[in-house]
């Protein structure tokens, strides 16, 4: 059975900023210097620290990785709190010995936190989309482990892969949160069990369980929720395809644990509690064409721009879209009612707008940017009123959603603390 925790101990009304975390870690380390030390693996591509905090204790060592993606900031709040915990339970350290990553990708984080800084948690959909940032995949830490296809790695995934290579985690938890719906995990292996313990974690508060999440359709389910990595896969021209299984770019923290034998899982938890929609395939593609195809008619109006960081990331969000309808076509079931359809191209046009603004700073007379910002905006206004027409968004507080990913990280790392040691030295 799973022991319950009073999350509202732990977290706060919000996710922390880069500099608020840094400054918790850094008290938790000063407040607990016999038990726990503190230490930076590396620099972000623009020079930003990565602190992780090392709290020994038993046989077990465990990675646990907050924001691997920079608009998906829970797991900031998750991975503080757990900082706390550990550090305040000796239970929490009898047969664990935790790594504790404070942020992943620290340059993404710093073009997102203005969202969730100064306004309630969670804010509006519309404002969300108005401030994320959601980086092209090979400029995404999370992405960009080493494959026999791909060595374009990171700074900030190489930090990452020295502690993996050094400690060896027979767990990493790599802290990642959706927009809407529900709870999901992805694995690198097949563990029974799970689902189970996410089923009843997520229902102790509150939170449903998504059976069949986009980010999962054409893969295998481990139970309800939860679902097992493809491996990687030749890129795309080798397979002779436009777009391969993570073709585009490297493997995932979960891929890389895998090499030494760790279990690796990212556990997803939404932002938002949303209501199911009644989205057939046929209308989800239809919406998604269309989407595409005015995202295209707004983006080809831009002029050439020196500082193109939001202007790729909309056209590579812009390039999903099709993906997705191909997926829908072909899994018509697990494809029905998927409320992405609705959100990804709010996504796109949000970071659209925000490349407008960074071109208007530098030339504010323009007619010609005046005259896209304002059909972007339109678009951004118009599809944010849909998405909150149809999933009527509620505000999931941070006691519940980085209280389940807590309670996910101490019951799995328990799990597979207290199993017998396989071949590698892990649990088996």
């Amino acid at each position: 059975m799973t022991r319950h925790l009073d999350a509202a101990a732990y977290v706060g009304d919000r996710p922390p900023t880069l500099d608020e975390l840094d400054r918790a870690l850094h008290t938790v380390a000063a407040e607990h210097p016999e038990i726990c030390s503190l230490r930076e693996i590396g620099r972000s591509r623009a020079g930003r620290p990565m602190p992780m905090l090392t709290v020994p204790g038993g046989p077990l060592p465990v990675l646990v990785l907050g924001a691997p993606h920079p608009n998906e900031p829970i797991g900031l709040a998750t991975v503080l709190a757990l900082a706390q915990y550990v550090t305040g339970h000796a239970e929490a350290r009898e047969r664990v010995t935790w790594h504790i990553v404070g942020c992943a990708d620290p340059d993404g984080v710093a073009a997102n936190e203005s969202w969730w800084a100064s306004t309630p948690w969670p804010p509006s959909l519309e404002a969300y989309h108005r401030g994320l940032y959601r980086p092209p995949a090979v400029a995404q830490p999370e992405w960009t482990f080493p494959t026999p296809h791909f060595t374009a790695t990171l700074p900030e995934t190489r930090a990452v892969m020295g502690v993996i290579d050094t400690v060896r985690p027979g767990l990493t938890v790599s802290l990642h949160n959706a927009d809407s719906s529900g709870t999901f995990l992805l694995a690198s292996r097949a563990e029974p069990w799970l689902a189970e313990v996410m089923a009843d974690i997520a229902g102790s508060h509150g939170l449903s369980v998504e059976g069949a999440p986009m980010d999962c359709i054409g893969l295998q389910p481990q139970g309800k929720g939860t679902f097992v990595l493809p491996a990687v896969t030749p890129p795309p021209q080798a397979t002779g395809g436009k777009e391969g299984t993570w073709g585009h770019t490297g493997a995932s923290s979960a891929h890389y644990t895998a090499r030494h034998g760790g279990l690796g899982i990212l556990p997803e938890v939404p932002m938002w509690a949303t209501d199911p929609i009644d989205l057939p395939p046929e209308k989800a593609v239809g919406i998604l064409t269309d989407a595409h195809d005015a995202l295209g008619e707004l983006t080809d109006r831009l002029p050439q721009s020196d500082s193109p960081i939001f202007l790729d990331a909309a056209i590579e969000t812009r390039a999903i879209l099709p993906r997705m309808a191909r997926l829908i076509q072909q899994h018509p079931e697990a494809g029905s009612g998927q409320d992405l359809a609705l959100l990804i191209p709010c996504r796109a046009a949000g970071m659209l707008l925000r490349h407008i603004d960074q071109c208007l700073a530098a030339d504010p007379k323009s007619p010609r940017l005046h005259s896209v910002r304002d059909g972007v905006d339109s678009f951004l206004k118009a599809w944010c009123r849909r998405a909150e027409q149809a999933l009527r968004p509620r505000p999931l507080p941070l006691s519940r959603t980085a209280g389940y990913q807590l309670e996910m990280i101490l019951a799995v790392a328990e799990r597979l603390a207290a199993a017998p040691a396989g071949p590698s030295g892990t649990a088996a």
